[in-house]
């Protein structure tokens, strides 16, 4: 009986870990986030999101939406000594911050990276998930992953709350990293993650994510795709925030 809850428990795990990683939402990151809030209202024809005070705990202030099933974090630094502060001095201005994923196996994404030799920027419990984050200077942008467990934890909460849908959107598809060595990158994110990689570009399930040739300050996560409700909204789009948001 013993080996046999053995073989079921060890089951389990290889079918947890087979899992493959999923975006789940992007960061942007700003020092006025009413203003960019206002123009992705605007262009995603889309009702504010959640607003939240997290000064005091975490030193920001933030604002989540929801575009099809994919969260987009606004945050805005309030402590004066956040990194994000020493984030948009180095980039000039608002931006792309982070590309966040969850991952179904913590553990191994973390051998992984370990056996890359990489410097992890952060590697910690967070409100009691294992989070993981790649070093941006490296990587572009910040690939943060969580182990969670949907749909009971994920930051924002995009079960239990009811967010505004998007009249032009319907959903994030691609996004545009922009890094120097982007072929290399991709190889390396798609190895860690354990997705398809075809050139510059690496599969997350429903999302691609492509790796272009940084043009400083255009350095990180510099556009989003979104699929259009409508045809005719092909090929619109409006750079907020530092991304260039492309219906397509």
């Amino acid at each position: 009986m013993l080996d046999m809850t053995r073989d079921k428990e060890a089951g389990a795990g290889a079918a947890q870990a087979a899992k493959p990683n999923v975006i789940r939402h992007y960061v942007l990151a700003t020092h006025d986030l009413k203003a960019v809030s206002s123009q992705l209202q605007d262009f995603l024809q889309v009702d504010q999101g959640f607003r939240h005070d997290m000064s005091a705990a975490l030193g920001f202030t933030n604002e989540m939406m929801m575009i099809g099933q994919t969260m987009v974090e606004i945050i805005q630094p309030v402590a004066p000594d956040h990194r994000v502060h020493a984030w948009l001095a180095e980039r000039g201005g608002d931006g792309g911050f982070m590309i966040v994923l969850q991952t179904f196996d913590a553990e191994a994404f973390r051998a992984r990276t370990t056996a890359e030799k990489l410097r992890l920027a952060r590697d910690m419990q967070f409100r009691g998930q294992d989070m993981i984050q790649l070093d941006y200077k490296r990587f572009g942008t910040r690939f943060e992953t969580y182990q969670y467990s949907l749909p009971d934890g994920w930051w924002g909460d995009p079960v239990g709350r009811s967010y505004a849908k998007s009249k032009v959107a319907a959903e994030i598809v691609g996004a545009e990293v922009a890094v120097e060595n982007p072929r290399e990158i991709a190889t390396q994110i798609g190895g860690l993650f354990q997705s398809p990689v075809k050139g510059d570009t690496v599969t997350f399930v429903d999302k691609q994510v492509r790796f272009v040739d940084a043009k400083p300050p255009w350095r990180g996560l510099v556009a989003l795709d979104l699929k259009a409700l409508a045809r005719k909204r092909r090929g619109d789009h409006r750079v907020i925030c530092g991304v260039d948001w492309r219906l397509v």
